[in-house]
């Protein structure tokens, strides 16, 4: 981890995070809440523009997000990256099929994060020991795996428009499930060389191609400030359905 991160000194207790009253948190029944505590290791905060881990690194860790942004991604053998996708508060991060190896991928924070710590013996004792803890960590990976075959179709299928249509109407539903008071604008950390990393694009053509979006008055994007102008149009371009954030909840 960054040695710029620190251990929060207010650590919130798990029944009285705000987190949970996410949609992707709802179902961890009141007597787990307990068991969580129990096994996770406090939280620790991280500045913008920090490495919470990098790929090719051991790491001990787990972790959900408490707040801030944060981008997974790849780094490819000419030094060009791929972002695989962005975490939001809710989200869990550093669980891989091997937990032995180093990591796949790296993560690096977007803007200032607080991060709920689960040490990896920790975290693997709590799955032994509570399975039905094991269906809330296969049905949150599930999810994930949906959203990453959806950008695979975009990335290999679509264009430019189709795309960054995609991407703002994934992240904007993903925070409006978070926050329903959210009306047309989100907080977008991103660079436009993020997007480009992204979505498989170049700088100059995610330029034009936003400039053409804005020019059609669908979006705005200005300030580190996302604004959906027309959600029915954007959805038309890139056959967007919410179905894609599968907010189905497992059954217990």
């Amino acid at each position: 981890m960054t040695n710029r991160s620190k251990k929060s000194e207010q650590t919130v207790p798990c029944h009285a995070c705000p987190v949970r009253k996410l949609n992707r948190f709802q179902p961890l029944p009141e007597s787990q809440q307990a068991v969580v505590q129990q096994y996770r290791a406090g939280q620790t905060t991280i500045p913008a523009k920090q490495y919470l881990y990098r790929e090719g690194e051991l790491h001990g860790n787990i972790y959900t997000v408490f707040s801030g942004w944060i981008m997974l991604y790849k780094t490819l053998s000419n030094g060009g990256r791929q972002i695989l996708r962005y975490v939001l508060p809710g989200d869990f991060i550093g669980f891989q099929a091997d937990l032995q190896f180093p990591m796949n991928h790296s993560a690096q924070t977007l803007t200032d994060c607080t991060l709920c710590v689960f040490p990896r013996p920790n975290f693997l004792q709590m799955l032994q020991t509570n399975p039905e803890l094991g269906l809330q960590i296969a049905w949150i990976t599930a999810r994930d795996m949906t959203l990453g075959q959806e950008y695979l179709v975009n990335i290999g299928r679509k264009n430019a428009k189709e795309r960054l249509a995609f991407l703002f109407l994934e992240l904007y539903q993903r925070l409006r499930l978070r926050n329903p008071k959210i009306t047309d604008s989100i907080p977008f950390p991103m660079t436009q060389e993020d997007i480009a990393d992204t979505l498989g694009l170049t700088l100059v053509h995610v330029n034009r191609t936003l400039r053409s979006l804005r020019e059609e008055g669908l979006v705005n994007l200005s300030h580190h400030t996302l604004t959906i102008l027309d959600y029915d149009q954007l959805s038309d371009i890139t056959g967007f359905n919410n179905s894609t954030l599968a907010t189905d909840q497992p059954l217990l």
